[in-house]
C-alpha cells in the first residue's frame, strides 16, 4: 500500500483548519451553555385576561333623531357669464327635436341650465332677460316650458359642412348661431340660425336689432335672413 506524504505547506493548512474547526465548536458548546444560563433567570408569568362584559338594553330608549338627506341647491354660487354661456351652447338641433323653452332674468337662466344639464341655446332678449331653449324635456318649478322654438334663419345650404363652418363664424363673431337641419321634399337642408326663443314675435324683435350688414358681409350673402320657426309643439 503507497504511503501518503504531505508537504510542509499542506501540513500547515490541514492543522490551521483543525484549529478553527475545533474553535467554532467550543465557541457553538459555549453559547448554547450560556443560553441555558440566561433561561434559569427568567421568570415567565401567564396572565389570564377576561373578555370584556358588553351589556346591550333590550330597547334603546335614547330617541334617535333621523337627519333627512341634505335638499340640492337651486342656486349655484356661479356668476352669470352670457359669454361663457354662449360659447357652450349647442351647435345643432334637428327637426324632430324636443325642446323646453323659457324665458327669464339671468340669474334664473343660469339655474335652469344648471339644473337641467341639458344642451341647451340662449339669446338675451332685454338688458337682464334671456331666452333659454333646452333640447330635451324639462319643467323648472318656477314656469312651464313652452315647447316651441324660433329663431333668425340666416343663411340655408345643402352642405353640412359649410353650415357648420358659418354657423361657428358668426358665434366668434359674438353671435348666438347654431345649424338647423331638416328635410324637404326627400332632400337634407341645413341652416344657419341665430337666437332662439319660444315665440315668433321674440325672434321677430330679435331680427330687428341684428346688424345685418356686418352679418351679410361675414357669410357673403345679399339679403338678410328672416325670423322663423324651427320646431313646434
Amino acid at each position: 500500500m503507497a504511503r501518503v506524504t504531505l508537504s510542509e505547506g499542506q501540513s500547515r493548512f490541514l492543522f490551521w483548519l483543525i484549529v478553527v474547526i475545533f474553535s467554532a465548536v467550543i465557541a457553538l458548546i459555549s453559547y448554547n451553555l450560556y443560553l441555558k444560563w440566561q433561561l434559569k433567570n427568567v421568570k415567565v408569568e401567564i396572565v389570564e385576561i377576561k373578555p370584556v362584559e358588553v351589556n346591550i338594553p333590550e330597547e334603546l330608549k335614547v330617541p334617535v333623531e333621523v337627519t333627512p338627506p341634505p335638499t340640492p341647491l337651486l342656486v349655484e354660487f356661479e356668476e352669470f357669464d352670457y359669454e361663457k354661456l354662449r360659447n357652450e351652447m349647442a351647435d345643432f338641433v334637428s327637426e324632430d327635436q324636443t325642446v323646453s323653452s323659457f324665458v327669464v332674468k339671468k340669474d334664473d337662466a343660469l339655474r335652469i341650465i344648471r339644473r337641467a344639464k341639458l344642451p341647451y341655446l340662449i339669446t338675451p332678449v332685454s338688458t337682464d332677460t334671456y331666452s333659454v331653449v333646452l333640447l330635451g324635456e324639462f319643467d323648472d318649478f318656477s314656469q312651464v316650458a313652452q315647447k316651441s322654438l324660433y329663431g333668425v334663419f340666416v343663411i340655408t345650404t345643402v352642405s353640412e359642412n359649410l353650415s357648420k363652418e358659418l354657423a361657428y363664424d358668426l358665434r366668434v363673431a359674438g353671435y348666438p348661431s347654431y345649424v338647423y337641419a331638416f328635410t324637404k321634399g326627400g332632400k337634407n337642408y341645413y341652416s344657419v340660425v341665430m337666437g332662439a326663443f319660444p315665440t315668433r314675435r321674440l325672434a321677430m324683435e330679435y331680427f330687428e336689432k341684428l346688424n345685418w350688414d356686418d352679418i351679410m358681409k361675414r357669410i357673403g350673402t345679399n339679403s338678410p335672413g328672416y325670423a322663423g320657426g324651427l320646431i313646434s309643439p
